[in-house]
């Protein structure tokens, strides 16, 4: 039986990415939670008090506050352990992510856009980018009825970062009843953004038929795995397309293949990646190559 890593603060995310991840780990995996414990921000009180009384502190107090989550879990009936550490929370993920017994990584995200996450030090847009396992990321507001999901959406641009994505969603969501695919590609006009579709842009259906071929990548995959699925092509920006669409659908589930850049690269090119976690309700899975 393989585990998931859930890495948990004291936040209202936390708790709904708890609920998640023993919604979806149930009869199948073990959890284990995370707390990281950051470095104490006062260097005066750590050499005044020495650095073994402000862990004990700090540790003492930790547990205290993790027994919420632990009432949460031990109600649910899901085999679990609880690992405590000291250290940069995504520091901390990142070497347990590396041990090769997780299936997955599930933790809360705040939900910031690309600047505020890189100037509050989000812990989430650094897992991603140092941690090669799967991460689902979980809003307070997501509806912890719909868990862990039914309808996935698995969006598509034609890379191997989104094919990749599709095989991995697939293989999570094995055993899982009833679950139904869609795969979404989202086509920008190159009038708003030059150059990335080349020549030959006419008109609306022009557009439509480079989504089609786009997505047909990844519509092999689904075919060969003998997986029933929809496909749709949106014409716009592709976080505003993936949001909404994810709304519409009544998705449960928005898988992403990340193509790897840092917090910095990230914002400054503009990652889908990055806006699809801005404002999103809906569970994201996000897949590394």
């Amino acid at each position: 039986m393989s585990r998931i890593l859930v890495p948990v603060d004291f936040s209202a995310q936390s708790i709904q990415a708890v609920r998640f991840a023993l919604a979806y780990a149930k009869n199948k995996h073990e959890l284990t939670l995370l707390h990281a414990i950051p470095p104490f921000p006062s260097r005066n009180v750590v050499r005044k008090l020495g650095q073994q009384s402000v862990e004990d502190f700090q540790l003492d107090e930790a547990k205290e506050d993790l027994k919420k989550f632990l009432t949460i879990v031990e109600e649910a009936g899901v085999p679990y352990e609880l690992e405590i550490e000291f250290g940069e929370p995504h520091e901390v993920i990142s070497k347990h992510a590396t041990n090769g017994e997780y299936a997955a990584i599930v933790m809360g995200t705040h939900g910031y856009g690309r600047i505020t996450g890189f100037l509050l030090q989000s812990v989430s847009y650094p897992t991603i980018h140092d941690a090669q396992l799967p991460v689902f990321l979980i809003a307070e507001e997501t509806d912890a009825d719909s868990f862990p999901w039914q309808k996935v959406l698995i969006t598509v641009d034609g890379s191997e970062q989104a094919k990749n994505a599709a095989q991995k969603a697939i293989a999570l969501s094995e055993g899982i009843p009833g679950v139904s695919y869609l795969l979404l590609s989202v086509v920008t006009p190159p009038v708003a953004y030059a150059g990335v579709y080349g020549v030959g842009w006419e008109d609306t259906a022009t557009l439509e038929n480079w989504g089609k071929e786009t997505v047909r990548t990844c519509e092999e995959v689904l075919e060969a795995a003998q997986i029933p699925y929809e496909s749709k092509v949106v014409i716009g920006d592709p976080a505003t397309a993936i949001r909404q669409t994810a709304e519409e659908e009544n998705v449960g589930l928005i898988v992403l293949g990340h193509h790897g850049l840092g917090g910095i690269a990230g914002t400054l090119l503009g990652s889908v990646t990055f806006k699809t976690i801005h404002r999103t309700k809906t569970p994201l899975l996000i897949v590394k190559s």
